[in-house]
């Protein structure tokens, strides 16, 4: 998509996606309850330090309408000036860069690190060798025990996403990707550990850690949530050399 047609959504991306919210419309449907699962790993009580979070495709900034902004150092990183007047009335504290995704991490945050790193509608814009580079790229800059956390349109497996997209989308929004979940887990790295949420049939969100551990922690996250969606699965951590 390109520029342009970013900068003429970009005052009427919010009223959109509420839209999908209410009407329960594809792609944008769970998006509300995606951001309130990452906003529930951001803001975790038992945690009072200060957290650092890079937002890739930081957007208009309505997840940081869910987050006490006093328990964030904020940096976000967008390529539509559109957009990024709108986040930055939005989290005025936050550092929003102007940057093109597909040159990488911008020259003054290459020596950082970030306890979170959020992507959130993003990866559904890009291809698939992209997202692999991505991952790769932004993993390394993740502090000791960070989280990298995508939520996207995502499908489980590729049975999911052919019977999905056979049912429902015919010839409606091809000009998305549709990635799956066990294809990223097939190339990615034995070192990193990915766990997936299955939030509905065309819904998920991935959970990257560098060292192994238990992406899904938060037992009440999995219970608060359940209530809300009729399809949840969540897998935990596991090696695809297993």
């Amino acid at each position: 998509m390109s520029n342009k047609i970013y900068d003429d959504l970009a005052k009427k991306f919010d009223y959109l996606v509420a839209e999908d919210i209410e009407n329960f419309r594809f792609p944008y449907s769970e998006h509300n309850l995606v951001h309130d699962i990452i906003a529930e790993y951001i803001m975790d009580t038992n945690d009072t330090n200060k957290k650092k979070v890079l937002d890739i495709g930081i957007g208009t900034a309505s997840l940081y309408e869910k987050i006490n902004p006093s328990h964030i150092e904020l940096t976000g990183i967008d390529n539509c000036e559109a957009m990024i007047e709108i986040a930055k009335l939005r989290v005025p504290e936050a550092n929003i860069i102007n940057h093109n995704l597909k040159k990488g991490l911008p020259y003054d945050l290459e020596d950082e690190k970030f306890d979170f790193i959020v992507v959130s509608y993003v990866f559904m814009h890009f291809d698939f060798e992209f997202i692999l580079y991505f991952i790769d790229l932004f993993r390394n800059h993740l502090a000791p025990f960070g989280k990298l956390l995508i939520g996207d349109v995502m499908f489980y497996s590729q049975e999911k996403k052919e019977n999905f997209i056979k049912d429902h989308l015919q010839d409606n929004h091809l000009d998305l990707y549709y990635h799956v979940y066990e294809d990223i887990l097939d190339r990615i790295e034995d070192n990193y550990d990915l766990s997936f949420m299955e939030i509905n049939q065309y819904t998920g969100l991935i959970i990257v850690e560098k060292l192994y551990q238990n992406a899904l922690q938060y037992e009440e996250t999995l219970v608060k949530y359940n209530e809300n969606t009729e399809k949840w699965k969540s897998t935990h951590p596991e090696k695809k050399s297993e």
